[in-house]
């Protein structure tokens, strides 16, 4: 016990370093993500970091770790709780290992467009998610950004649930997730993202499923050539703290790093998705992608209402909710 007391205090005392010239501790917040550099949001996280700075005159540094030099989502998530790191910022649907509330994030075509995402999780159904993170997890929810749909990239064309039949597609290590493409037809491969562009050159997988931002900047184009319209999920981008270690922050650098997050990067990450979803279309048919219109009714027919209720019992009322967001104003 004297050894672990020990341990959690140096997590601490390597929080903080003396600024020089002066008697005051700048607090440092290690941050990790899994993204190159150039990815909307790894871009959204330099923002963030540097609206820290200002706001706090140097008193909180953050510290960014990109390219999962930190580790997996997985690790990242865990290690808020070690004090390896001290903010995550990745997808959503990762934090399933932590909450079982947290299925919600990867359900299939349950988000509508960019509207529909920013009322559900700027909104009050929004805020009952991270209530519920919070309790089972002890995680925080510092905010929501919004991504772009997932695609699906594969080796040979997509038009209908049919054609996935034996195809090894990797997805989140998250049993939403995996759920959803079996439902599919598809064999979903769980994998760390970092492994994905090897696996897809080698045929380990057949394909992959992410937003047009990643599959671009990961130069997934290379080594795949079917570029496959299903807009199946609108997963959020969330930054995430240990709701412990966000609470023993004083309250002004608190209140720098909530408004940091949701403030100019936020909006930048929302501009540049909706501006990019154009422009990264034609850039990856200009690298070889073959764009393909498939059959999105046959889609959604396996994995609507019901494969939830019976699946994801535990997520169903909550399903129902998000979907009743604005629904009387829905196309």
């Amino acid at each position: 016990m004297i050894n672990l007391k020990a341990a959690v205090a140096a997590v601490a005392l390597a929080s903080t370093v003396l600024l020089p010239g002066s008697v005051l501790a700048q607090t440092v917040l290690k941050l990790g993500h899994v993204w190159p550099a150039n990815e909307i949001h790894a871009r959204a996280v330099e923002r963030f970091a540097t609206d820290v700075a200002q706001t706090t005159q140097g008193a909180v540094k953050v510290e960014i770790y990109g390219g999962s030099t930190l580790g997996s989502d997985r690790e990242l998530v865990e290690g808020l709780k070690f004090g390896s790191n001290d903010i995550w910022v990745g997808g959503a649907g990762v934090l399933t290992a932590a909450s079982d509330t947290a299925k919600i994030f990867a359900l299939p075509f349950m988000i509508r467009d960019p509207q529909h995402f920013t009322q559900v999780y700027d909104g009050a159904v929004g805020r009952e998610i991270n209530d519920a993170i919070k309790k089972e997890s002890g995680l925080q929810v510092v905010v929501y950004w919004l991504r772009g749909p997932r695609w699906l990239t594969t080796k040979k064309p997509v038009q209908t649930p049919a054609d996935l039949s034996g195809q090894k597609i990797r997805v989140p290590d998250s049993p939403v997730s995996v759920a959803s493409w079996k439902a599919l037809g598809a064999a979903p491969t769980p994998m760390s993202f970092g492994e994905v562009f090897n696996a897809l050159q080698q045929g380990v997988i057949d394909g992959q499923e992410n937003p047009l931002s990643l599959i671009q900047t990961s130069k997934f184009s290379e080594v795949v050539k079917s570029l496959v319209r299903t807009e199946h999920s609108y997963e959020p981008i969330v930054m995430v703290m240990s709701a412990s270690r966000l609470a023993r922050l004083p309250e002004a650098q608190r209140k720098a790093v909530l408004d940091a997050a949701n403030g100019a990067a936020k909006t930048f990450a929302a501009e540049e998705v909706i501006k990019g979803e154009t422009s990264f279309i034609t850039a990856l048919q200009q690298e070889g992608m073959t764009l393909v219109e498939p059959d999105k009714a046959a889609f959604r027919a396996k994995v609507g209402p019901a494969f939830v209720k019976s699946n994801f019992p535990s997520v169903a009322a909550l399903y129902e909710k998000v979907a009743a967001v604005g629904a009387s104003t829905a196309r």
